[in-house]
């Protein structure tokens, strides 16, 4: 009767470790091709009208609007590289700039956006441990980026923004300048980082 238990129990074991990690993978991006679809969908129906829009209904095809905001981005970006492109999307700036609270959320999105993609120092890839909310109590973050500009300033001395994940969803948090020589860089993929902090601390990398 115990082999049959302890048998039972390690089949059930291996078939949570299969399906339950399938399932979430599957449902995550079921929402975000969904919500995507969504967005898409009005935009697309006013471009191909009413015609385009039944024959994408007899032939659905899933995350067709996802595809098509990639092809959307990418002439964005075509557009915005030529030379009337760049004087149309500087009038716009003009324009943002003028609009008080519009100005501080696209300055700001646009300064990430710049950092992340033009930046030749790599950005998010490193896995820290810091002394947080007091010590001795320790918590893992990412590396932003450098400290600079007055936060550098008040700080006094070399430092790096950690943006520390909350726990289950890593999407948000809060940023933390650390001096350097109070950060303990681990020897972690940022990927196993965040299965961490996913599965509230169960999953530890070795």
């Amino acid at each position: 009767m115990q082999i049959v238990r302890r048998a039972i129990k390690k089949n059930m074991i291996a078939g949570l470790l299969v399906t339950v990690p399938v399932a979430f993978t599957y449902i995550i991006l079921e929402f975000v091709i969904t919500r995507v679809d969504g967005l898409i969908v009005p935009i697309v129906s006013k471009v191909i009208g009413e015609g385009g829009m039944e024959v994408l209904k007899d032939y659905s095809v899933p995350g067709i609007g996802f595809l098509l905001l990639i092809i959307f981005i990418f002439f964005i970006g075509l557009f915005a590289t030529n030379f009337f492109g760049k004087k149309v999307f500087e009038v716009g700036e003009l324009i943002l700039h003028k609009i008080p609270l519009v100005r501080v959320i696209y300055i700001a999105i646009k300064k990430v956006v710049q950092m992340v993609s033009q930046s030749e120092t790599p950005t998010f890839e490193k896995m820290v441990l810091i002394t947080y909310p007091r010590s001795p109590l320790k918590t893992i973050g990412i590396v932003a980026c450098d400290t600079e500009g007055i936060v550098l300033e008040k700080v006094g001395k070399r430092s790096v923004n950690v943006f520390v994940p909350t726990s289950p969803n890593p999407t948000t948090g809060f940023i933390i300048a650390v001096p350097v020589e109070d950060v303990n860089f681990l020897e972690m993929t940022v990927e196993e980082g965040l299965q961490m902090i996913i599965s509230l601390g169960v999953v530890s990398p070795e």
